[in-house]
């Protein structure tokens, strides 16, 4: 089944409003230990957290922000789909 994902931008896919700092963390471990994702930086401020990481070619962030939840976004609008079906991965991991 395929997933309807808003998009706050072209190129910013939001993944759940209402998103928690533990959902942040979980999808995160997930991206670690189902996708080898290894994160390549991290910006930490108090109502925002941003961290980076390459994704099949592709520069990613999965973002939490205390307004917005938790989202993932490419710097690339072309980078839309890759982050859909990711998200759709991520969703799927047990």
């Amino acid at each position: 089944m395929e997933q309807n994902y808003r998009f706050s931008a072209s190129e910013n896919i939001i993944i759940d409003e209402n998103g928690s700092l533990n959902q942040f963390y979980s999808l995160t471990n997930k991206l670690s230990k189902t996708r080898h994702v290894r994160f390549t930086g991290k910006n930490d401020e108090a109502d925002n957290i941003e961290w980076h990481f390459k994704y099949r070619g592709r520069q990613l962030t999965l973002q939490y922000n205390i307004y917005n939840g938790v989202s993932l976004y490419s710097r690339d609008v072309k980078d839309a789909e890759t982050v859909t079906k990711l998200i759709d991965k991520l969703k799927g991991a047990q």
